[in-house]
């Protein structure tokens, strides 16, 4: 759903809002191009088979880790308890607890009238609120608090996933799911 640039600045992303994928070939953002492609191919695949697919697009998913490895999204809060001023400009959407994809998968999953892309994210904000956030929950670490903007292109919402909300979806806090993010890579070893 992002990066797009072009996206009026009085509009919310929402279910029906698409990467651009000329700007992620332009600007060498690869990551979100891959997603996009992946999706569009997944619909023209669904109209000619004739299934019903129903997607879930997550802002960044954070919370406990599984895998035994550091991820990509894992990383971008890990290195910026440590300081990093990287803004994730092409990247950023939001927050999403891990617990709450997987109940997200499990409601849609049990919907039978479930149908089209599901925005699953508490809020969107910029990544400069996310850091301010993170820095009032944990001021021992040096969190690089932004003096801007870092998304100027993207509208803040609160309650933007309106069809996951419609279903009776209830979030888990930013505030939550960065706690459970840091206490798992304290346990980790990866942050003291």
């Amino acid at each position: 759903m992002v990066p797009n640039p072009h996206l009026p600045p009085d509009v919310a992303v929402d279910e029906n809002c698409w990467t651009d994928i000329e700007y992620c070939k332009q600007h060498e953002v690869w990551y979100p191009l891959s997603k996009v492609l992946a999706e569009k191919v997944t619909w023209s695949l669904a109209a000619e088979l004739g299934l019903n697919v129903v997607v879930i697009n997550p802002g960044c998913v954070l919370g406990p880790m599984l895998q035994p490895t550091l991820n990509a999204s894992s990383s971008v809060v890990l290195n910026l308890l440590k300081g990093d001023r990287s803004t994730q400009a092409n990247t950023w959407l939001g927050v999403v607890h891990v617990k709450d994809v997987a109940r997200a998968l499990i409601l849609l999953y049990e919907t039978a009238h479930a149908e089209g892309r599901h925005l699953c994210t508490e809020t969107i904000s910029h990544f400069s609120d996310f850091a301010e956030e993170v820095s009032q929950i944990y001021p021992q670490y040096n969190v690089h608090r932004f003096k801007e903007d870092t998304h100027p292109w993207l509208l803040r919402s609160t309650n933007p996933s309106k069809k996951l909300l419609e279903l009776g979806f209830k979030f888990t806090p930013t505030h939550d799911t960065i706690k459970d993010t840091v206490v798992c890579l304290q346990e980790r070893g990866l942050l003291s």
